[in-house]
């Protein structure tokens, strides 16, 4: 007498969807709300300034940012408002 083995196979698929700049949503810990977060070429783009300039002024704490995991940096559009 044969003995029937049941499987069962489940596959996951993940799939990377490009969101533009203006609809990336994240919370801001310095504002300590959920708003839009622009890229730094983006966020640049908006002051008129360079890249360089901006990053001086998220050294000295005029813009927010947040790390994502792949290690680059979202700009609060809240704080760029502000300024």
């Amino acid at each position: 007498m044969k003995k029937r083995l049941r499987m069962k196979i489940t596959t996951v698929r993940e799939r990377t969807v490009k969101v533009p700049d203006a609809l990336i949503r994240a919370h801001c810990p310095s504002c300590n709300l959920e708003v839009e977060m622009f890229t730094s070429a983006h966020a640049a783009k908006i002051l008129q300034v360079s890249v360089a300039e901006l990053s001086h002024l998220i050294a000295i704490g005029q813009v927010h940012t947040i790390e994502t995991i792949s290690g680059s940096l979202l700009v609060c559009k809240d704080s760029l408002l502000l300024r």
